[in-house]
């Protein structure tokens, strides 16, 4: 066995030999450069009664320094009864497996299109904020239930968030369900792990005339869009995703008809606009028409908005509606119009609320009444009432 004290230029200057040779080091048991015929040099490493050889790195890539240290560190492995042969290999077979973000990009790619628009991007939302942080390196057969509890419990728990651990747990449920069917997985560790109570509990909030005057005046101190967007809501009752996403295409003759692909009955949606909406209309129709969008984006072109959570938080820190959210607006103005005596399905078909309508198979399939007229004069009844509230001294 050939050993020399090895230095950087004594590796770099060895001649290609006839045959390959190990130089061992004299200041590091075990350690060896291995040169071949061809000029290739390699530090590796011996061990154990056979001469296993572990392979540390090319030469000049991995200098003679670190080569040390990884065989120092090698030298306790193996003390301590590891194999680093093994281990290698090992972590080998695992970097081979598909990873957690491997099988959300194909979840992505087969998935996420047959949604409609506002459901992809909140599974995009969930899936690029919540989930890929912590499991995007994970082989996804390795993803083991503890861990996913423990990701859950740190929104419910600590981030005192459980409605959205519940959200987060179901879009998780639905990717292995995918990765299923695609022969990714063989089981869904979701499975099993319960929901958090304190977020199925189903929210009844809706706000008082004073808070409406109060929320009305937090609206005002927003920047356009999300100025108007929050008063549209409160307006028209709508989905916040739909109005969001209203285009000038949608509108006429007073109507905005929201597309199929958008309602979340699947079916077009007509709403009739009461002055007041109209006027909202008008202002943004002054600010960009040359947009597709009546709420235009300000930072991406040709985009509507998409978000209204910095308006949400400022709302809830500055005003005395310190729980505010917009989906309340949208149950504040059913719970006005059944108080103002709107007929129940009246109010189901502005909401586009089957239930609420009292839609069923057989009735949607009879019942061809657009209601209309009944739902433009429920809106302008809410209008001026709304109205009243907002300009009443306290």
């Amino acid at each position: 066995m050939q050993t020399k004290k090895l230095t950087h230029t004594y590796i770099k200057n060895i001649d290609p030999p006839d045959r390959r040779i190990e130089i061992y080091d004299e200041l590091i048991d075990n350690l060896a450069v291995r040169v071949t015929p061809t000029g290739y040099k390699t530090f590796i490493y011996r061990y154990g009664a056979k001469g296993k050889r572990y392979t540390i790195g090319k030469f000049p890539n991995v200098g003679l320094a670190e080569a040390r240290d990884i065989a120092k560190d090698l030298a306790a492995d193996i003390a301590k009864g590891k194999d680093p042969q093994e281990e290698k290999k090992t972590k080998r077979k695992k970097k081979d497996l598909p990873t957690f973000g491997e099988l959300v990009e194909e979840f992505k790619k087969l998935h996420l299109p047959t949604l409609r628009e506002s459901t992809r991007k909140e599974y995009e939302r969930i899936i690029d904020n919540e989930l890929l942080p912590d499991l995007k390196t994970i082989p996804a057969k390795e993803i083991e239930k503890d861990r996913i509890r423990e990701l859950l419990d740190k929104k419910a728990l600590k981030g005192k968030s459980p409605t959205m651990a519940n959200r987060i747990r179901a879009r998780l449920s639905k990717i292995y369900n995918f990765g299923i069917g695609r022969g990714w997985v063989e089981s869904n560790p979701v499975e099993g792990i319960p929901t958090y109570k304190d977020g199925n509990t189903k929210r009844d909030r809706f706000y008082s005339k004073k808070e409406i005057k109060e929320l009305w005046k937090f609206f005002e101190r927003q920047k356009e869009p999300t100025q108007s967007v929050l008063k549209m809501l409160l307006i028209t009752g709508q989905r916040k995703t739909e109005t969001m996403q209203m285009k000038w295409s949608d509108l006429n003759d007073g109507i905005w008809t929201i597309p199929a692909e958008l309602a979340k009955n699947k079916e077009p949606h007509e709403v009739p606009l009461s002055e007041m909406a109209l006027e909202t209309i008008q202002k943004m129709r002054e600010m960009n028409e040359d947009s597709d969008y009546v709420f235009k984006s300000p930072q991406k072109e040709n985009e509507p908005i998409s978000w209204l959570t910095r308006a949400r938080v400022f709302i809830q820190d500055n005003s005395k509606v310190p729980d505010f959210r917009p989906h309340d607006l949208r149950r504040t103005v059913a719970t006005y119009m059944a108080k103002m005596k709107v007929d129940r399905t009246v109010l189901g078909k502005i909401l586009n609320h089957k239930g609420l309508a009292g839609d069923t198979q057989v009735t949607a399939i009879y019942d061809r009444h657009s209601y209309t007229d009944e739902k433009r004069e429920a809106l302008e009844k809410w209008s001026a009432y709304l109205n009243k509230i907002l300009t009443e001294k306290e």
